[in-house]
């Protein structure tokens, strides 16, 4: 079944997704959700402000079902659920480009508006080469093994049994066994298997050649899992069910395992074999997604502070008192002006959202605001507005100040595109126009 993320009119009597599948996914926390077999972008809830541990995918009463600000596919057993992006009519296509985008990962026409199941295991393949150079970053995964050796060199626990069995006439060799730091252990050899996987499929075994860091990475793995045959796939996918990665500087190898599970496991006949975590899927906030986007497009120009990870924190008064995270503060210290993105439509942005804008204006001594939103291309009604700030109290003597502007300016959104392709196309198009409203260089 196919949704809209923010619908929050969807009748239950409409639906094809079954009264199991909503009872549980439906009304669940995303804090919940997320120790299922489950992706979330951003990784961690604590890296941004617009996704909290109590957010749910899914609410449902008795007579509806509503979606939140929360896209991507959910599923659960043979069922799934993809929630597209509002903006997108008829097609995926602005949803595939902010993925595109921003998780740079390839994506052509023929990999958009997917039928569910395949979707869902392609998105996980694209995914595959980011993941892998990420966890790489920090060397090859290692932990202790322990080791059954039979030589001359005894170097840890006596193994008398096998020792009596194998050497029963004495030759000089002594059966014992070590714990020891090894590269040969299940996390590698499940990666393994996922690139041997991948190799397999014709129309994907190209993400494993995106660039020469993949590549060295992909060779490192396979010179250090020359035993991975020695445990059948489905032994290593239990083996790393029960034993997860959990040390905090292996962060990033915990989502690679994550993913190389969700990948072995797509695949219909294994899934069927190891489906003992029947909720999964790839979920991304929507709001985020397009803060990074427009960060993309304007970042040579503007200072982007990163909310939780305190990247770039400000304050509203002196003594470190007021912690701000404006979207984005432009790098001209002469022309000052302050941009925020926002997931929304032209006539939600109103109230808070002014409030917030205007008091980041007036700290960083700044006298133009934008909004940046996405916008139907074709809608004339929402042309880039100009706001000016009023002064005074009087309702019949207060004038607007010319100086002080606030500006909407939404990118069109190309719904109409008979392709991926003519869609990327007219985007590139609509981003040099938001560069040029912005006064950037092009």
């Amino acid at each position: 079944m196919k949704v809209t993320d923010n619908n929050r009119n969807i009748p239950r009597d409409t639906v094809s997704i079954s009264e199991a599948f909503i009872n549980q996914v439906a009304n669940k926390e995303l804090s919940e959700l997320e120790m299922e077999q489950l992706f979330l972008f951003p990784p961690r809830l604590e890296e941004t402000d617009d996704l909290s541990s109590d957010q749910k995918v899914l609410e449902a009463n008795l007579k509806t079902l509503k979606t939140t600000n929360i896209m991507g596919i959910i599923g659960y057993n043979a069922e799934q659920l993809f929630i597209s992006s509002r903006f997108d009519t008829g097609n995926d296509f602005f949803f595939y480009y902010l993925l595109k985008k921003v998780l740079n990962i390839n994506i052509v026409n023929e990999d958009v508006n997917m039928e569910m199941k395949k979707g869902y295991l392609d998105i996980l393949l694209f995914l595959f080469p980011k993941y892998l150079n990420l966890a790489l970053r920090k060397g090859l995964f290692k932990e202790y093994q322990e080791k059954r050796y039979n030589d001359s060199n005894v170097k840890g626990k006596l193994d008398v049994k096998r020792h009596l069995t194998e050497n029963f006439t004495f030759t000089g060799k002594v059966a014992y066994n070590i714990r020891e730091f090894s590269y040969d252990n299940p996390v590698i050899n499940l990666v393994r298997y996922a690139i041997e996987f991948i190799k397999m499929r014709k129309d994907f075994r190209s993400v494993l050649n995106l660039n020469d860091v993949t590549r060295k990475n992909i060779k490192q793995i396979e010179e250090h899992s020359f035993n991975y045959k020695q445990r059948n796939v489905l032994s290593v996918i239990q083996e790393n069910l029960k034993k997860p990665v959990r040390h905090g500087y292996y962060f990033e190898y915990r989502k690679l395992q994550l993913l190389c599970l969700a990948i072995l496991r797509a695949n219909e006949s294994m899934y069927k074999q190891t489906n003992d975590h029947k909720i999964y899927g790839i979920l991304f906030d929507g709001s985020w997604l397009f803060e990074e986007y427009v960060n993309l497009l304007i970042k040579d120009a503007y200072y982007h502070p990163q909310n939780k990870t305190e990247i770039g924190k400000q304050y509203l008064f002196e003594g470190s008192v007021g912690l701000i995270y404006p979207d984005f503060i432009s790098k001209n210290n002469i022309n000052r002006s302050i941009a925020d993105a926002k997931y929304k439509r032209y006539g939600s942005i109103h109230g808070k959202d002014y409030l917030q804008l205007v008091a980041y204006m007036y700290r960083f001594d700044a006298k133009q605001g934008y909004y940046i939103y996405p916008k139907n291309y074709d809608d004339r009604e929402e042309a880039n507005e100009t706001l000016y700030l009023k002064q005074g109290i009087n309702k019949e003597t207060a004038k607007k100040d010319e100086d002080i502007t606030v500006r909407k300016v939404g990118i069109g959104i190309h719904y109409d595109a008979d392709t991926f392709q003519e869609f990327e196309k007219r985007m590139a198009e609509e981003e040099k126009m938001l560069r040029k409203t912005l006064g950037i260089e092009l």
